[in-house]
């Protein structure tokens, strides 16, 4: 009987893979292997640090709010609401103006109203000064030829009568007749000479110039 021969310890018998364990080696490569964990891809980082990026923005402008346009906002506020307390006296005023100067107004149409009767008065007093002034003269023309129809004629008091008359003519203005003065005065001289000379002439005269006289008052009405 052939003696075995003894391997040595931990020496594996040098034999040839049989077909059974090179057909099992692929078998082994595809064993499911235990699954591990992804690292993260760079989109997802990058993703990730835009989210915190964002996040620190938002908290940084929260805190910039705070910090500055709330007090701002309310400063603004005080600000608004005093300038709208003045815009509300200015109102006041502006409208106690308005009253008063609705009150000049009327007042100042009062004034020109006034302004306006005065001189329509005025005018009216003119007139009725002027015809005062002639009415006068037409009297003392009547006693003139009351003294000159008189038997004896009385030429001292026609030549008195006619005196009074000149001394009225600086009173006598008639706008409408400005040289009335001039020539009335020019004939009353006239007739004044005559009076002793050809008292027939004069009291003709007196006649015309008493005729005129009433024309002369009636077209200063």
């Amino acid at each position: 009987m052939p003696e075995l021969k003894k391997h040595k310890k931990n020496e594996i018998p040098n034999e040839e893979p049989t077909a059974m364990t090179e057909e099992a080696k692929p078998a082994e490569e595809h064993l499911p292997e235990k699954s591990e964990k992804k690292a993260p891809s760079k989109f997802s980082r990058f993703l990730r640090m835009v989210g915190v990026g964002i996040l620190l923005v938002t908290l940084g402008a929260a805190a910039l709010f705070l910090a500055v346009y709330i007090p701002q906002t309310d400063d603004l506020k005080a600000q608004i609401k005093a300038a709208q307390t003045e815009v509300n006296a200015a109102k006041a005023e502006v409208t106690t103006a308005n009253t008063e100067i609705g009150g000049l107004k009327a007042v100042e149409a009062k004034l020109t109203q006034a302004k306006s009767d005065l001189v329509t008065l005025q005018g009216k007093l003119d007139k009725v000064s002027a015809q005062k002034s002639v009415y006068q003269i037409q009297s003392n023309v009547n006693t003139a030829r009351i003294a000159l129809l008189q038997t004896p004629k009385d030429s001292a008091r026609a030549a008195q009568s006619l005196g009074y008359i000149i001394q009225n003519l600086g009173t006598l203005e008639v706008p409408a007749f400005p040289d009335i003065t001039k020539n009335l005065g020019t004939r009353l001289t006239d007739i004044n000479t005559t009076i002793t000379t050809d008292p027939t002439k004069a009291l003709s005269d007196l006649e015309a110039l008493f005729n005129d006289l009433v024309l002369l008052a009636d077209n200063i009405k």
